[in-house]
């Protein structure tokens, strides 16, 4: 089966009914109606907002401005606000999602204005962040959406053809639920990936990733699965959270250091399965992820013992049209961050380096590059692909 992108299955997946009720189903064969007058929409909200079995909306961001137009929206702005009131939300989502709410400041104008104002506003955000790649996934999906869209192409040929204001206008409506569609991708994810998970095996686990958490819970809970955890503590701010909430769910979980990775997969037998998650899959199967994640895979390869898997736990919405050529491969993507292969910072601190340190990834947050000759598969909502599939799902697609 082709891959789509999840883009137009997000929003395929929600429209309005004629009475302004949201609906979760597939999009039928009628066309969308215009946008409804500010009024109109004030009552369809309050109606919605009782419906008991619709998703949970969060308030779009304080700072859209309707009548200043994007000259006064601040897109760094929407998009930093986004991840900070939603801690579950993905930066390729909150990317998208900031976009949409660029449109809304946007006045209604021609196509190819809108667009162009769209690329400019895509590359101021991707310009503020030190490494921009799950931003570019996002931002890369809504753009070609919006593209298709202007030459008349449906999301899947059971989708209605939307012109743009049509598609200017369904985008508005439910700008909230992507996040939601993204959460709801994640379980599916989980379901797929704790099938991977065996009764009597030990998962060793990196750091405190949410669709590694969230695997790892789906599988706690089949009463036929007794399992045990050995989690990487490898900095990441979640890391405490993910351990916590996996002994919550009765698993006996246990803590390591990064310098004690390969001690453990020598000495501990019963490890089948190495798990972790990224932040950005490139379209030659390799990943970029938390520092260490390269280390982690060439060990898992290369320790004697017995036979363990390298599973890397990612949406689709996260593979970006970028691959990896030469060293050092992340400075060589546009990841800004601290480069010692050329001794040029020898005794200086990290404040000294530069003028644009502060631009920098942070340490802790630092990333590499895993090759997919390391990578047995990655485990998506789409279920398990091959590192060779990746360059076919996004070919499909873009």
């Amino acid at each position: 089966m082709l891959w789509r992108s999840p883009l137009p299955h997000f929003i395929a997946s929600v429209h309005f009914t004629s009475t302004g009720r949201m609906a979760t189903d597939s999009p039928t064969s009628t066309a969308p109606k215009p946008p409804p007058s500010p009024s109109t929409t004030a009552t369809a909200t309050s109606t919605t907002a009782s419906t008991p079995d619709q998703l949970p909306i969060r308030p779009p961001p304080q700072q859209t401005h309707h009548q200043d137009g994007p000259a006064a929206f601040d897109i760094v702005r929407a998009y930093h606000d986004l991840l900070a009131t939603d801690p579950d939300i993905t930066m390729p989502v909150a990317a998208i999602e900031s976009l949409i709410e660029l449109l809304r400041a946007t006045p209604s104008t021609t196509a190819m204005e809108t667009v162009e104002v769209v690329k400019k506003e895509k590359a101021r955000l991707l310009a503020s962040a030190p490494n921009p790649l799950p931003l570019l996934a996002g931002a890369d999906l809504f753009e070609q959406y919006l593209l298709r869209s202007l030459r008349g192409q449906a999301a899947s040929a059971s989708d209605p053809i939307l012109n743009f204001d049509e598609t200017r206008a369904h985008l508005l409506h439910n700008s909230q639920l992507f996040a939601q569609r993204a959460k709801a991708d994640r379980d599916k994810l989980a379901l797929v990936g704790s099938k991977y998970v065996h009764n009597g095996k030990v998962v060793l686990a990196a750091g405190g990733s949410r669709v590694v958490t969230k695997i790892l819970l789906r599988a706690a809970a089949d009463p036929t699965k007794h399992f045990k955890v050995i989690l990487i503590m490898d900095g990441s701010p979640r890391s405490a959270a993910s351990v916590a909430a996996l002994r919550h769910a009765g698993l006996e979980v246990e803590t390591i250091s990064p310098n004690k990775v390969a001690y453990v997969l020598k000495d501990q037998s019963q490890i089948d399965l190495v798990l972790v998650g990224t932040e950005a899959v490139l379209q030659n199967g390799g990943i970029v992820s938390r520092m260490g994640t390269f280390q982690l895979a060439h060990l898992t390869k290369h320790v004697k013992g017995a036979l363990k898997r390298f599973f890397v736990a990612a949406e689709t919405h996260k593979i970006v049209r970028k691959t990896a050529l030469a060293h050092p491969q992340v400075l060589r993507l546009g990841i800004n961050q601290k480069d010692i292969s050329r001794f040029e910072n020898v005794g200086r601190e990290r404040g000294e380096i530069s003028a644009a340190a502060h631009d920098m990834v942070a340490e802790q947050d630092e990333v590499d590059y895993t090759d997919p000759e390391f990578i047995d598969g990655f485990i998506t909502e789409q279920g398990v692909k091959m590192t060779t599939q990746i360059w076919e799902m996004i070919d499909d697609y873009i």
